[in-house]
C-alpha cells in the first residue's frame, strides 16, 4: 500500500504546486515524506533538491532517509550529488558521520585511517576554509601524525615521506584561518623543536607568521560570518518571512568585501577558493535572493574571471528560474563576451517564463542595439501580443529607439509618433471601459518626446488633449510644459491666451 499523505502535507503539496520555491511548504511535507519506505520518499525529495539546488538541509534530510531505511549505497549516491556543489559544513560534516558508520567501523585501525585520512583530506578541501572547522583541521592532524607515531612505537625508522606528511597536516591546518587552533600551534612547535632540533626555528618562522595571520583572520571571519549562519539555521534553510533580507544582503555583502580585500595576501588559485566558499556561505541563507548571485558574478567578471562569472549566473538560474535580475545580468554578460545568440536566448526565454514590461524592453533594445532594426520591431509585435504585459512604457521605448535609431531621421520620427499615439489610443479606451484615466507618465513622456523631435503642432494638440485628460492634481503637471513651449515658439498672443486660462 503506498503513502496516504496526511491533510498537512495534502495542503502543503497545493503550496509548493503554487510556489515550488516555498521552503516552508518543502520543510513541513519532507519530514513526513522521510518517515515512508525509500519507493515513496525518494520521489518527494528528488523534486524538492530540483527545486531547490542551494538548499543543503533537502540533500541532508534526503540522506538521511535512505540511511535510516538502511540504503547505504543510495545514500552514498546522494552525497556524490551535493558535496562538491555545497561546501557547508553541516552537509559534510553528515558525510564523515557516514563515513565513519558505515566505512571505516568495522576496519582495524590502520586500515580505518587509510579510509578516514583521504575523507578528511576531501572535506578539509571543502570546507577547511570555514572558521568554525578547526576540530576537523585537529582530526586531520591527529590521524596522519598516527602514522609517524605507529612507526615509533614498532621501534622502525620513520620515513622522510611520513615526516613531510606530518609537517604539511600541521602547516595547513596553522594556515587556513579555523578557529581554536592554540593547542595545535603549541603542539607544532613541540613536534618541530623535537623533529628538527637546532633548525626548527627556521623551519617554523614562515609557518608561525602565517599562522598568526590565520588567527587573526578567523577572528574576524566568525564575526563575520554569524549574522548569516544564525539565518541558515531558521526555517529550513532560508530566511523566514520576518527576517529583513536587506539586513542579510548587507552582512553578506560585508563578508564578500572582507574576502575581496585578501587580507591573508592568498595567491590567485587560492583567493578564488576563498571567494567561492564565501559565495556557497552567503547561499546557504540567502539563495532565494537574486542580488548575491548577480552581485558575486559581476564582482568575478571584473576580475577577468569570464567561466566562473557565467556559472555563478547559470546556478543563480537554477535556483530561481523565473527571475529577471540574473536573466538580464547574464544576457548582459554573454552579450559583452560578444555571445549575441545566447544573449538573444537568454532574453527570449525571460519573455517566455516571466514576461513584464522590463523583460519586453530589454528584448527590444538588445534587438535594435545587436540586430538592427528589423529584429528590434520583431521584438516590439511580440510584446504587443502579450498586452497584459505590455504597459505604455513598452510603447515608449519602441517610439524612442525607432527616432534614435531609425536610418532616417524624419521618417523614424513620424513612426516613433505613431507608436506613441497608439499607446496613447489604447490608454484611453483601458480607462473608458475600467472607469480610470490615462497615465499621466505617458502624456508626459510622449510631449517629451514630440519636443525632442521638433514636432510642435503635434505637441500642443497633445498638451490640449492631456488636459483633458487627465484628472486636474496630473494636468497641472502639463502646464509648465505648455508655458515653456509658448514661451519658446509661440506668440505674444498666445503666450497671454495660456497665462489667462491658468488662473
Amino acid at each position: 500500500m503506498g503513502w496516504e499523505r496526511s491533510p498537512v502535507a495534502l495542503r502543503m503539496s497545493e503550496r509548493i504546486r503554487a510556489d515550488p520555491l516555498d521552503t516552508d511548504a518543502w520543510r513541513i511535507l519532507l519530514a513526513e515524506a522521510a518517515r515512508q519506505p525509500p519507493a515513496d520518499f525518494r520521489p518527494v525529495f528528488e523534486a524538492a533538491v530540483t527545486a531547490m539546488p542551494e538548499a543543503s538541509a533537502a540533500w541532508m534530510g534526503w540522506a538521511e532517509a535512505e540511511l535510516g531505511a538502511s540504503e547505504v549505497e543510495q545514500a552514498e549516491a546522494v552525497f556524490e550529488l551535493c558535496l562538491l556543489r555545497l561546501p557547508q559544513l553541516p552537509l559534510w560534516h553528515l558525510f564523515l558521520k557516514f563515513v565513519r558508520e558505515h566505512k571505516v567501523a568495522q576496519l582495524e585501525r590502520s586500515a580505518a585511517r587509510a579510509q578516514l585520512v583521504p575523507a578528511l583530506e576531501l572535506l578539509l578541501e571543502a570546507v577547511g576554509a570555514d572558521p568554525s572547522a578547526g576540530p576537523l583541521w585537529t582530526e586531520y592532524v591527529s590521524l596522519t601524525a598516527a602514522a609517524e607515531a605507529g612507526a615509533e612505537a614498532d621501534g622502525a625508522l620513520v620515513s622522510a615521506a611520513e615526516l613531510s606528511a606530518t609537517r604539511k597536516a600541521y602547516q595547513a591546518a596553522l594556515t587556513s584561518c579555523a578557529a581554536g587552533l592554540d593547542g595545535l600551534l603549541r603542539e607544532y612547535e613541540a613536534w618541530e623543536t623535537r623533529t628538527s632540533g637546532s633548525q626548527a626555528k627556521a623551519m617554523m618562522h614562515d609557518t608561525l607568521e602565517k599562522a598568526a595571520a590565520a588567527r587573526k583572520a578567523s577572528r574576524e571571519r566568525l564575526a563575520l560570518y554569524a549574522p548569516l549562519r544564525a539565518a541558515a539555521a531558521v526555517a529550513h534553510g532560508h530566511f523566514p518571512p520576518g527576517v529583513a533580507t536587506p539586513r542579510l544582503l548587507a552582512a553578506w555583502r560585508k563578508l564578500w568585501a572582507y574576502e575581496a580585500s585578501n587580507a591573508q595576501r592568498l595567491d590567485p588559485p587560492k583567493l578564488a577558493a576563498r571567494m567561492r566558499f564565501a559565495l556557497a556561505q552567503g547561499a546557504a541563507a540567502l539563495w532565494r535572493a537574486p542580488q548575491l548571485w548577480h552581485e558575486a558574478a559581476r564582482w568575478l567578471e571584473g576580475e577577468g574571471n569570464a567561466p566562473a562569472a557565467r556559472e555563478v549566473w547559470r546556478r543563480g538560474l537554477a535556483a530561481l528560474p523565473r527571475e529577471p535580475l540574473l536573466y538580464l545580468g547574464l544576457a548582459g554578460f554573454e552579450e559583452r563576451q560578444g555571445k549575441m545568440d545566447d544573449a538573444a536566448a537568454l532574453l527570449d526565454t525571460l519573455v517566455a517564463k516571466a514576461p513584464s514590461a522590463a523583460a519586453h524592453v530589454a528584448r527590444l533594445r538588445f534587438g535594435w542595439r545587436a540586430r538592427g532594426a528589423a529584429a528590434g520591431r520583431a521584438a516590439f509585435a511580440l510584446a504587443r501580443r502579450q498586452p497584459a504585459h505590455s504597459p505604455w512604457p513598452v510603447y515608449a521605448a519602441a517610439a524612442q529607439l525607432e527616432y534614435m535609431l531609425g536610418e532616417e531621421r524624419a521618417a523614424a520620427a513620424e513612426t516613433g509618433r505613431r507608436v506613441y499615439a497608439l499607446a496613447l489610443a489604447k490608454a484611453e479606451a483601458s480607462a473608458q471601459a475600467k472607469g480610470g484615466s490615462v497615465p499621466a507618465g505617458l502624456v508626459l513622456s510622449y510631449a517629451s518626446y514630440l519636443r525632442a523631435s521638433a514636432d510642435l503642432p503635434n505637441l500642443r494638440e497633445l498638451l490640449e488633449r492631456g488636459l483633458l485628460l487627465l484628472p486636474a492634481a496630473e494636468a497641472a503637471q502639463l502646464w509648465p510644459i505648455y508655458a515653456q513651449v509658448e514661451a519658446q515658439f509661440g506668440t505674444a498672443a498666445s503666450q497671454a491666451e495660456l497665462a489667462k486660462r491658468r488662473r
